[in-house]
């Protein structure tokens, strides 16, 4: 019963402390107030507007219309898609906030089941999750990871994985959110890259891996808005086997959404990674890092992730073992490895996971403009007046310190710095090296 109750009070104690961001908030307030934003009927927040990438737009969208969008589809799916929005534009305070309003309230089996595991997480190791994963791919032809789509610090830690991998013989990256169509080339990042590479971290794990010398693939199924759940699955798993089958020798890394790697079936469902264990005759190598992490999946593994790091707190990325073996906190063994990530640490309002292992540098910029709300940092040579719209920022931000200064993290190179207001008009650009 005490530990009962220590996981309850911890769980609002942080529910209490996890804030809406200023910005945000201010963003919000404006929003009410105008007349001619940009929007449209479809309840989607994505950031694309007149066919350009609009950061903003999706927000315009989301409190201009959130009764309707409500209406039209569900809390979860609303205030999910809100926290991907936010995550795009580097909110990521609010992103923590949100998660936990489209998922359903704590309920007395996840107490239990905290009760329950308590003594066992005690008693629980930790190893380096980038370390133990490595040896254990080295022995795998396919490796499978996830992500939540709201959670840019997935993509971060997957591109941590890429030179170590690389240096076993993995040459493909495949990629659930890349473009299908054939006439978008997959050499270089820009908008029709991908959906979730319009995310800036998620543009710096393909500039990384196209600089390292992967191949990306392109493996969603391209008719997936006809097929149901499982043919949609199979298809994925089919398009992956593909290059396998092709190469000989191929070794593939896969980063996917959500319960896309789970190995188990259930009588309703297939997953892509139990179609793919069939089809291809390759157990592949499963990592999971959506379940034990800020915001989880719901609010139940939410509130066991916080009650587990607060008996067992952890600095970086670890992988739980029992026994030296990869331990399955859920016992449903749906992964072979569960990632257990850091709760954020926030420095002038960014989250320090954000610097991807110190490939990036903090880069202070200036409030040179009295209505500045959103800073950008363009790669100089993606970055022009006529392509503008398509360029994926390598970071971008509306948080300012209590300084009035805005911080981006970049790695060294040229960048051109683009000042913007709440309506997303340029009020300036400058060119700056990161050294």
């Amino acid at each position: 019963m005490r530990v009962g109750l220590l996981f309850v009070s911890w769980f609002i104690a942080l529910s209490a402390t996890a804030q809406l961001s200023e910005q945000y908030l201010e963003l919000k307030t404006f929003t009410g107030k105008q007349t001619n934003l940009p929007t449209d009927s479809s309840t989607a927040l994505y950031p694309y507007y007149h066919k350009e990438l609009h950061y903003l737009y999706p927000l315009y969208k989301a409190f201009q219309k959130e009764k309707t969008i409500l209406a039209a589809t569900d809390a979860a799916s609303y205030y999910d898609q809100l926290s991907q929005a936010l995550a795009f534009v580097g909110d990521y305070a609010s992103v923590l906030q949100l998660s936990k309003l489209g998922h359903d309230p704590v309920g007395d089996t996840a107490i239990g089941f905290s009760n329950k595991q308590a003594e066992i997480v005690k008693s629980i190791q930790y190893t380096d999750a980038r370390q133990y994963i490595l040896k254990k791919a080295a022995a795998s032809r396919a490796v499978m990871i996830n992500e939540a789509h709201d959670k840019p610090l997935h993509r971060v830690f997957t591109a941590s994985l890429l030179e170590g991998l690389y240096q076993q013989g993995f040459r493909y990256l495949a990629m659930e959110t890349l473009n299908t169509n054939r006439n978008t080339p997959l050499t270089r990042l820009n908008m029709y890259t991908g959906h979730y590479t319009c995310e800036p971290m998620g543009g710096e794990l393909v500039r990384k891996a196209l600089e390292i010398g992967y191949k990306l693939v392109a493996y969603e199924d391209s008719l997936a808005y006809k097929h149901g759940p499982n043919q949609r699955e199979y298809i994925q798993a089919s398009n992956i086997n593909a290059i396998l089958k092709k190469d000989s020798t191929a070794k593939i890394l896969v980063h996917a959404g959500y319960g896309h790697i789970s190995k188990v079936a259930t009588e309703d469902y297939i997953p892509m990674a139990a179609y793919f264990s069939v089809i291809s005759g390759i157990d592949p190598l499963t990592i999971d890092q959506t379940s034990l992490c800020e915001g989880s999946t719901s609010n139940d593994k939410a509130s066991f992730y916080e009650t587990w790091l607060k008996l067992r707190p952890v600095a970086a990325p670890v992988v739980p073992l029992q026994s030296d073996t990869a331990f399955d906190p859920f016992g449903n063994k749906l992964y072979d490895v569960y990632v257990i990530h850091p709760a954020t640490k926030f420095h002038n309002g960014r989250p320090q996971w954000i610097n991807m292992d110190g490939w990036k540098k903090e880069l202070p910029v200036p409030p040179a403009f009295q209505s500045l709300f959103f800073v950008q940092a363009y790669y100089a040579n993606e970055y022009n007046d006529k392509t503008a719209g398509l360029v994926v920022p390598a970071d971008q931000t509306y948080i300012n310190a209590p300084n009035g200064y805005y911080y981006l993290y970049l790695r060294k190179g040229r960048y051109k710095i683009v000042f913007r207001d709440k309506l997303y008009a340029v009020l300036g650009v400058k060119e700056i090296e990161m050294k």
